[in-house]
């Protein structure tokens, strides 16, 4: 998730191995320790486009890492901490770090974009789709109710803030399992072959839903509002062919960075034709849109067919048309566009 939400998420769980007199200070050294592993966004490269996403969310998110990430974290803040409070024992500060970077990979896994938590036993990102990247319904009710918590060293309040993440969390997994089976009830109804199937949250709520189908040659989209207490509302949205480059000499520069590109997109690549340059092409990445039933990727790669020993150029697209931001207030509020 965004950066200042890992840091409360972090910060919260830190204040499970602290005392009521340290509760600032852990949530302190938490709050550092659940941003930490996202320091990975400074691996890039000029002339490597792909190297910065196939590195975020990498080893510095894996349950390998934590004992490291910890580590690290902790050695920074010690000497600050003992000059501060030298009562307090580095154990207690490594104890605090352990818990807030352990929280960072979990959260990350909870949304769609994909997490190597299992790295380096598995180069499976790991996406559970049951929450937004950003969600500020999420974040704001965490940051006032830690805020309080720990500025009046309430532990019951700290408490509340740990059950509302809990509930939250859950009424993700329930939304996103309601969405996919209306996802799986929709493919069996139009007769479209269901070789993959899910659903995942749209931008910022728990509402309105992506649901995606690969049916083995295309792919099809749809906007599910789950409400509840209120009847599923399903808009059939954009149907696109799944695309690989074909004729790319095998061992090319190329060939390597559109594999890296299937790989970071669970193999939902398809052409975007309005992206296309005069010497390049354009492959989306069809997991994401701003509109749930809309076809326009948020981000995506450049490639020419016609050197494949040049690199691919990865692009992002996320500019909002009107259009797009009133479909999606639209369906939000249960209306078509």
């Amino acid at each position: 998730m965004d950066p200042v939400t890992q840091g409360l998420f972090g910060g919260l769980w830190a204040q499970a191995g602290s005392r009521r007199r340290d509760m600032r200070l852990a949530l302190v050294t938490g709050t550092v320790a659940g941003m930490a592993p996202d320091l990975d966004v400074l691996i890039r490269s000029s002339s490597d486009s792909l190297l910065a996403i196939e590195y975020h969310r990498h080893f510095t998110h894996a349950l390998a890492f934590i004992p490291v990430g910890a580590l690290i974290v902790a050695l920074i803040l010690w000497p600050f901490i003992h000059r501060w409070r030298p009562e307090v024992k580095f154990a207690r500060v490594y104890l605090w770090s352990l818990l807030g970077v352990a929280s960072h990979g979990l959260l990350d896994a909870m949304t769609s974009y994909g997490t190597r938590l299992f790295w380096p036993f598995s180069d499976e990102r790991v996406a559970w789709n049951i929450i937004s990247v950003i969600d500020p319904l999420f974040s704001v009710p965490l940051a006032v109710l830690l805020a309080v918590g720990v500025w009046r060293r309430n532990r019951l309040t700290v408490r509340i803030a740990a059950l509302w993440v809990i509930f939250y969390l859950a009424f993700g997994a329930v939304q996103q399992h309601r969405a996919e089976k209306i996802v799986t009830h929709w493919a069996e109804q139009q007769g479209v072959p269901i070789e993959r199937a899910l659903a995942k949250p749209g931008f910022a709520n728990l509402v309105l839903w992506r649901g995606l189908v690969d049916d083995g040659e295309r792919f099809h989209a749809l906007a599910i509002r789950i409400l509840p207490g209120r009847p599923a509302m399903v808009w059939e949205g954009s149907t696109v062919a799944r695309y690989r480059p074909a004729d790319v000499p095998a061992g090319t520069r190329l060939a390597r960075d559109l594999d890296r590109f299937e790989h970071f997109s669970a193999g939902w690549t398809y052409r975007y034709f309005r992206y296309d340059t005069d010497d390049r092409a354009f492959i989306g990445d069809f997991r994401y849109a701003i509109d749930p039933a809309g076809q326009r990727p948020l981000w995506g790669i450049l490639y020419d067919a016609d050197d494949p020993a040049a690199g691919v150029r990865f692009e992002r697209t996320s500019t909002l048309s009107e259009r797009e931001r009133e479909a999606f207030f639209a369906r939000l509020r249960g209306q078509s566009p």
